[in-house]
């Protein structure tokens, strides 16, 4: 009977939505497409977006059996098409940076040993799968990026230029990097950009100006969101304040969609005005001040089929969830979700502390006492 409901439900979401197909708002910016999204999803025929998650495994880094991995903050979660998981430990105490554990949760192996020898790391940035399941991490302190196979065989490495932050190699032998820099107006920027094998500069893909951001300035209690993550053969990048807009690039570099979005600024909550508030004490400072609204998003991930899924501020059904506003690969909204949050929600940039891949969403988070945890759900679709 449930099903029989949730059926004819969903049948009748798809049929009173079929008129809008036509009406989806676009416009165009210098030849480069612009879907105009409102605050309400529009609902596409044959498009199913209403999402349910089961949960499937949970790694428990509590647990005993993880004790001698000296796992307690890691940052950074992916996984390759196998459903195997790979998890990145910066902590000092840690042997290896990047842990292996298969679809049940059981640990596999660990990669990236401490050092400075061949396929060794002395820092580990991030972890990214790539979409021949080649385990990606740069190493800033070491100043390279290294390869590994998910057998664990190291492959290779790469010296990086110095001055570049999360640099992630591209398949088309390039690469995407963060630098920061001081503009000819004298104004400090964190840019991210597109450069070549031998890490010349081809394409500034967008910026960020944080000079307000500099000791002594008047600096707001949470930063701007600057956020960008590579999915397939495709670069999504978010910036903004008071502007929801993401934008699509292709390897080369050329913009190939804005998405934008009308959303409800979310007030600045009493969770960020202690912190910002504990902040104030602990420097002795009165350079911090709290914000009156929340920026309109925190961060995003992509899924195999190129949805995109937005973590904005608004609360959602349950304890440290969040509403997902959930976008089609072609960026119209389509629905909303929610989930649980993820990575950092305070002052420093978000870390990728989620992904999905396989009908998965891989969520990394902490428990009440500060251990984490692993969760593996399976994305069902409605």
């Amino acid at each position: 009977m449930k099903k029989t409901f949730s059926f004819l439900l969903g049948l009748a979401l798809l049929l009173t939505g079929c008129s809008k197909l036509a009406q989806i708002d676009k416009t165009n910016e210098g030849g480069v497409e612009v879907v105009l999204n409102h605050l309400e999803p529009y609902s596409l025929k044959g498009v199913v977006a209403r999402l349910r998650l089961e949960k499937e495994v949970t790694i428990d880094l509590e647990q005993g059996e993880y004790a001698g991995l000296d796992l307690r903050w890691p940052e950074y979660v992916d996984a390759d098409s196998r459903g195997n998981v790979y998890l990145v430990e910066p902590s000092a105490a840690a042997e290896y940076f990047i842990n292996e554990f298969n679809s049940q949760g059981k640990f596999v192996r660990s990669l990236g040993k401490k050092g400075q020898g061949p396929g060794e790391l002395q820092s580990a940035e991030y972890v990214f799968v790539s979409p021949n399941d080649r385990i990606l991490v740069f190493d800033v302190d070491g100043l390279k990026t290294l390869e590994f196979n998910t057998d664990g065989t190291f492959i290779k490495e790469t010296k990086v230029r110095p001055g570049l932050w999360d640099v992630i190699p591209l398949h088309t032998g390039n690469y995407l990097a963060r630098r920061n820099y001081m503009d000819v107006s004298k104004r400090w920027r964190m840019s991210v950009d597109l450069f070549d094998a031998n890490f010349n500069e081809l394409k500034n893909l967008d910026s960020y100006d944080y000079s307000d951001l500099a000791q002594g300035k008047k600096t707001p209690g949470i930063i701007i969101p600057f956020y960008w993550r590579v999915r397939g053969d495709r670069i999504y990048m978010g910036k903004g304040f008071k502007d929801y807009e993401i934008k699509v690039f292709d390897f080369q570099g050329n913009l190939l969609r804005k998405i934008r979005k009308e959303f409800r600024p979310e007030a600045y909550p009493d969770e960020f005005k202690k912190q910002t508030e504990t902040m104030i004490k602990a420097r002795a400072t009165s350079d911090l001040y709290v914000l009156t609204d929340m920026p309109p998003f925190n961060s995003f991930f992509i899924d195999d089929d190129g949805r995109i899924f937005v973590m904005t501020y608004e609360p959602g059904e349950g304890k440290d969830e969040y509403i997902h506003d959930i976008f089609s690969a072609d960026g119209v909204f389509i629905g909303r979700a929610s989930l649980g949050k993820y990575g950092t929600m305070g002052r420093s940039l978000n870390h990728m502390r989620t992904t999905a891949a396989n009908g998965r969403f891989y969520r990394l988070t902490f428990k009440e006492n500060g251990y984490p945890e692993v969760i593996v759900y399976r994305m069902v679709w409605e």
